[in-house]
């Protein structure tokens, strides 16, 4: 499905507001019980156009060459490349807030009725300790544990040894010459590809692993919709992601925060922007806990949240204790915020 559609779904079915998260009054008004909202073509047009001027003209990474190239650069050739980097990461700032001011346009004339609908997680207290993380999710710490479950990669391990037995059995080929081509392959693939080959590969092998991720990214995608960051891509299929280079994995929810990025270039992050860009990033997890009771993806996202909180003011606000508070806050607030959107999860 276009990434236009699945904005649009959330739009059309996110149900009222649950009174623990208030409605900010600068938005949407929250809709009544059976109310769709009409979606013209113009409104489908505005948000489509922008995601894709953003995404045709996103910042790219620095690829081999450029690295290459930077390492023998005179001062005067690395001062030009600098002011090229400045002047696109400003077109791409300028960019996103054209993408910030339609979302924000349709959810005031009632397009987008859930966009920017929460402003504060239902978790009141601020430590939460495992016990109180049970007592108000029902779930065990090991539920939000990132490869806690991995049944997906077993089984695609297994199935895949089976194949090499079956193989070497008809062609009467050494099981070890078997072996060692499928481990080049693997590491050509994930040095060359990324890992693109074996997550199509598993997904093949275990169809329940794509509606896994399925889960998780919904849980990305509705979590920031929902605390008013644009999305700007939600990709499932392991080679468009590749494509992307926004997206470092075999699947992605693309989404910015105008603040968070003012903020950081400002060195001025607050605590509310922290939060809200820690639920978000735990809420795929979140989603898999709540669905399926653990979580198969979202090593990543974990630790990318305590590589943030590690670097703001060079380690000294948040040591590990209270980073890893911080996720476990961040991913049972999104769990029960997704609870209470559970319609609009379901649709989306």
């Amino acid at each position: 499905m276009p990434m236009i559609l699945l904005v649009i779904a959330i739009g059309a079915f996110t149900p009222p507001i649950a009174p623990s998260c208030r409605a900010l009054p600068s938005r949407a008004p929250s809709p009544r019980a059976g109310e769709a909202a009409a979606l013209t073509p113009s409104v489908i047009a505005r948000i489509d156009a922008a995601c894709e001027e953003a995404r045709g003209q996103a910042v790219r990474p620095l690829g081999l060459r450029q690295l290459l190239e930077a390492a023998v650069a005179t001062e005067e050739e690395e001062a030009a490349a600098a002011a090229s980097r400045d002047a696109e990461y400003a077109a791409e700032a300028e960019r996103q807030s054209t993408l910030y001011e339609c979302y924000a346009s349709l959810s005031a004339q009632g397009e987008l009725r859930g966009f920017g609908a929460v402003s504060r997680s239902p978790i009141a207290e601020r430590t939460l300790s495992l016990d109180a993380q049970l007592r108000l999710t029902g779930l065990p710490v090991t539920a939000f544990a990132p490869g806690g479950g991995g049944g997906g990669t077993l089984i695609a391990g297994a199935a895949t040894a089976a194949l090499l037995g079956t193989l070497s059995t008809q062609l009467q080929l050494d099981f070890r010459l078997l072996g060692g081509a499928l481990g080049a392959l693997l590491l050509a693939d994930n040095a060359l590809a990324g890992g693109v080959g074996i997550e199509v590969v598993t997904r093949t092998l275990v169809p329940s692993l794509q509606r896994t991720v399925t889960q998780h990214e919904a849980g990305h995608f509705l979590l920031a919709y929902l605390l008013g960051c644009p999305i700007e891509a939600c990709l499932l299929d392991p080679l468009a992601a590749a494509r992307d280079s926004r997206v470092p994995g075999a699947a992605g929810t693309v989404f910015f925060d105008p603040q968070l990025s003012s903020a950081m270039r400002a060195g001025t992050l607050g605590r509310s922007l922290v939060d809200k860009y820690s639920v978000i990033v735990m809420a795929g997890i979140a989603a898999e806990a709540e669905m399926n009771g653990c979580a198969e993806g979202g090593r990543a996202d974990e630790e990318a949240l305590l590589r943030l909180l590690g670097s703001l003011d060079g380690g000294r606000s948040w040591d590990l204790g209270s980073a890893k508070n911080q996720a476990r806050w961040a991913a049972s607030s999104a769990l029960l915020i997704l609870r209470e959107q559970r319609a609009a999860f379901d649709a989306l």
